[in-house]
């Protein structure tokens, strides 16, 4: 299993959260003394590159490539007292996640982690954060497949029309709760910076506020600093590209564009009479 963990070893980032415990020492540290814990967050609080299933009943590499006919993990990282399991897929292309990346790869990236949670029959309560370091000695690491896959190879597993009804109304597991954290904060601050065009800091305060709001709903939440890093990252994007000068010259623009087009369609009608 060498290759696995040397695979596991080099796809970390350089500070994540981890812990023995999560009660007692749950904090981030640098990735040398992280990956000394039981627990660890493979993922940054930027992208996406580690999709982990928590899978909270006994199984094997045997269930899981056999009797789920799903692909076969990068790690599978086993607890040897109860044989419950942590799956880590590790993608080619990582998904990122904030203001500026594509809405379409995020969606389609949550579309496909949450149709891979249900074929698994992983918990789909599992907030997909804090996994078992499979560096530790405490997990036994099981024959798995030390490759990277691209989303549409592992698209290959899920059934068609469940991506598409997951694309359009992602579901609150995984990365379907980024996509609905995003959308609906994106979509609430472009109105939103409009009242005032604050400073800089109480605008990302005001975002953070509103992002706690939405975050509240879900059944389980993200954590609060993946939620500050979607704040901050609407709140730059919008500070960024939202001025009271800036939306005055789009208004005007767009109505010489609108006044344009009446008048061509005008003429239009005026040459067909």
């Amino acid at each position: 299993m060498q290759k696995q963990l040397e695979l596991f070893n080099s796809h970390l980032p350089t500070k994540t959260r981890c812990c023995d415990d999560f009660d007692v020492d749950n904090k981030v540290r640098y990735i040398e003394k992280a990956i000394k814990k039981r627990y660890l967050q493979p993922n940054d609080f930027n992208s996406r590159q580690w999709l982990v299933y928590d899978i909270d009943r006994a199984t094997c590499p045997d269930e899981i490539r056999e009797d789920k006919l799903a692909p076969e993990p990068t790690i599978f990282v086993s607890n040897p007292k109860n044989s419950h399991a942590h799956l880590f897929y590790l993608l080619k292309t990582p998904v990122h996640q904030n203001a500026n990346s594509s809405q379409k790869a995020i969606q389609f990236a949550s579309a496909i982690d949450c149709g891979l949670a249900m074929k698994l029959d992983a918990d789909l309560g599992y907030a997909g954060l804090l996994a078992k370091n499979a560096l530790h000695r405490d997990w036994e690491v099981l024959h798995s497949v030390p490759t990277a896959y691209e989303l549409h190879e592992l698209a290959e597993y899920v059934d068609t029309s469940l991506l598409n009804n997951l694309a359009k109304k992602p579901l609150e597991y995984g990365l379907g709760r980024n996509c609905i954290m995003f959308d609906d904060l994106r979509s609430w601050s472009y109105k939103a910076i409009r009242q005032g065009y604050p400073a800089f800091e109480q605008w990302y305060n005001a975002v953070l506020q509103r992002a706690e709001m939405i975050n509240s709903r879900f059944e389980q939440p993200l954590q609060f600093n993946e939620l500050k890093h979607i704040a901050k990252s609407v709140a730059k994007w919008t500070n960024q590209h939202f001025s009271a000068q800036g939306f005055a010259e789009w208004q005007s623009n767009n109505g010489k564009r609108s006044g344009i087009a009446r008048a061509k369609q005008s003429e239009d009608k005026r040459i067909q009479a």
